[in-house]
């Protein structure tokens, strides 16, 4: 038997044709999208130290900004205390009346992310140092450090005193929605300090510490925060936005360690006084 001939055969043998031309073109680009190189992972961020005198080994960029910030600050506090408690404390109640609700829903956000983090084999099981390496201090001495050298003082100061402060005022009160030291208060106080003290705060603190960690001791980069930022934004950390995320981590470290020495000697002091022994410090 002959084949049929005519223009509909060959418009169908031209259209396979065409079919198999593009088949063949994107099979190609496939797999030349599937043998193409992934980008290694950053694992150097040159960071210009000083190299003689006081500043051996530290950057310049970063130390001094800072040391003049913090300066300005504390001095500013000691010269004109009536004016910077003034502007503080008026920036404090405008900060959280404007994003004290995103920062619950941010908090909340992050709890998410660190569940899901932790579920997920590839990141729950994630080692931070190398394949042969053994951790250098046990579980136990972990818990000592975090609890004695980070969150000690405040635990202390605020299991009490945060839930009748915020008794006197929080977020709701701010806003005008209840009234201060009123029967409606007492459940914001215990939630803003859960919110403070509860899943929320560690998972803050852990996604920090683990994007600073993995970098540090899986990728070898500097133990610094921008260091954590590198994998987003790459070498641009290398310089003036690197600096200014050290500058404002520099500053905010040592303005929250201060406010929290601050509380530790105030309670010992409290302390030293109820057992009349401090007399003289509540006077002077």
């Amino acid at each position: 038997m002959r084949h049929a001939q005519g223009p509909f055969c060959f418009e169908f043998g031209r259209a396979r044709a065409w079919e198999t031309i593009i088949h063949n073109d994107t099979v190609s680009d496939a797999s030349a999208s599937a043998s193409a190189p992934i980008a290694p992972p950053l694992v150097d961020l040159p960071i210009k130290t000083h190299d003689r005198g006081f500043y051996d080994g530290f950057s310049r960029a970063v130390t001094i900004p800072s040391k003049i910030i913090v300066s300005l600050i504390i001095m500013w506090a000691i010269f004109f205390p009536a004016k910077a408690l003034a502007t503080l404390g008026a920036a404090n109640t405008s900060i959280i009346a404007l994003f004290g609700g995103w920062y619950i829903y941010l908090v909340a956000a992050l709890v998410v992310v660190c569940t899901v983090l932790a579920l997920i084999p590839q990141s729950g099981s994630l080692r931070l140092g190398a394949p042969d390496e053994k951790p250098e201090f046990s579980r136990f001495s972990w818990f000592a450090m975090l609890f004695g050298a980070g969150i000690g003082i405040g635990m202390l100061t605020f299991s009490t005193g945060e839930p009748l402060a915020h008794f006197a005022n929080n977020p709701d009160i701010i806003r005008g929605d209840i009234e201060p030291l009123s029967a409606e208060a007492v459940r914001p106080a215990y939630l803003y300090t859960f919110l403070h003290w509860g899943f929320g705060a560690w998972c803050t603190y852990a996604l920090v510490g683990l994007g600073i960690a993995y970098v540090a001791h899986r990728r070898d980069l500097p133990l610094t925060i921008r260091s954590s930022l590198a994998p987003l934004f790459g070498k641009v950390m290398s310089g003036p936005a690197g600096h200014i995320v050290d500058v404002v981590a520099v500053v905010a470290t040592i303005l929250g360690v201060a406010y929290t020495l601050g509380f530790g000697v105030e309670q010992f002091v409290a302390g030293l006084y109820r057992i009349g022994m401090g007399d003289w410090l509540m006077t002077a």
